[in-house]
């Protein structure tokens, strides 16, 4: 008597569906830290298929999502988005947030610090006038929203004025300075993005 094949997810047959599953898959694995060959073998896949299915190119069946649920540690419907696991969101809150300044450096507020499986990080910053050097030494990006106020920032071979409203988006290896311009007290969110550890890529 033939076996039935494992029926299919009906959402998974949909573009949309497809691609939650695909997106929540390699989201998970990178949060780990996990290459497409380490999940492949936890989860006894082929490597190549294992990436097809991130790519959303390919409908995993019922029994390759419990496996690879279980293997991630997470529930079946986290995959499809009806779940969310514990780590996934980060709450801060106003009573949490840390202040600190040094010397002629600019006054700051740690909104969120990076750490773990999370990337980003985000500060409030108070620019003085006078230039405060910054040189970064990681491979991601940073990202810079004027609240209140105006604000210079200087690189090697260009200087940017801001407005409030304005942002700025530039490589966080670059060294750059940033300052007040004008006498009104300026506010700005700085937002940092560490690039993924390299055990995340397909390898």
């Amino acid at each position: 008597m033939a076996v039935a094949a494992e029926p299919q997810f009906e959402a998974e047959q949909s573009g949309a569906g497809a691609r939650v599953v695909a997106s929540s898959i390699r989201s998970l694995r990178q949060r780990k830290g996990w290459t497409v060959a380490a999940l492949a073998d936890k989860v006894g896949l082929d490597k190549g298929y294992l990436s097809r299915l991130e790519r959303g190119e390919k409908s995993p069946s019922v029994g390759t999502l419990l496996k690879i649920a279980e293997a991630l540690g997470v529930q079946i419907g986290h995959l499809f988005g009806e779940t969310t696991v514990d780590e996934a969101i980060t709450v801060v809150r106003s009573s949490e947030l840390l202040s600190f300044s040094k010397g002629k450096s600019p006054k700051s507020q740690i909104i969120l610090p990076a750490g773990g499986h999370r990337r980003l990080s985000a500060f409030m910053i108070e620019p003085g006038l006078e230039r405060e050097s910054s040189k970064t030494e990681h491979p991601g990006d940073e990202f810079l929203y004027v609240l209140e106020g105006v604000v210079e920032v200087a690189f090697p071979d260009r200087t940017i004025t801001l407005d409030a409203g304005d942002c700025l988006h530039f490589d966080g290896h670059l060294r750059h300075q940033l300052r007040r311009v004008g006498s009104e007290s300026p506010k700005v969110l700085l937002v940092v993005a560490q690039d993924l550890p390299r055990a995340s890529a397909e390898a």
